[in-house]
């Protein structure tokens, strides 16, 4: 199924897709603090990457309604529910929600 405000809205608020986004952040705030810290805005990049890491959980919660929202998980991504596992996933790849987080980072970061 194609995704809708209604698919992207369960799967924001889904806690198994926030353990996914949750990683994805440590994952790309490691990148941020390991880049060069001529990189430009890196104070700004790093800054953010710490906040993150300091309570993923909560970076996670307050970030998932808004990522779900970002073209690699939009188009041509599909969420469904999973009886199996009674959770809603979708068909965005970790690498694909690592990129999404990549390219955003400058504007989560207020840079």
């Amino acid at each position: 199924m194609a995704t809708t405000a209604r698919t992207q809205f369960f799967l924001a608020g889904d806690p198994h897709f926030r353990t996914r986004l949750r990683n994805a952040g440590s994952v790309i705030a490691w990148q941020v603090l390991d880049e060069d810290p001529g990189t430009a805005n890196h104070t700004q990049r790093a800054n953010y990457a710490r906040n993150v890491l300091s309570n993923l959980d909560v970076w996670a919660a307050q970030q998932s309604a808004s990522i779900v929202t970002r073209t690699n998980l939009n188009t041509p991504e599909e969420t469904t529910f999973d009886y199996d596992i009674g959770a809603h996933v979708t068909t965005a790849t970790d690498a694909e929600i690592e990129s999404q987080l990549a390219t955003d980072w400058n504007d989560l970061a207020g840079v």
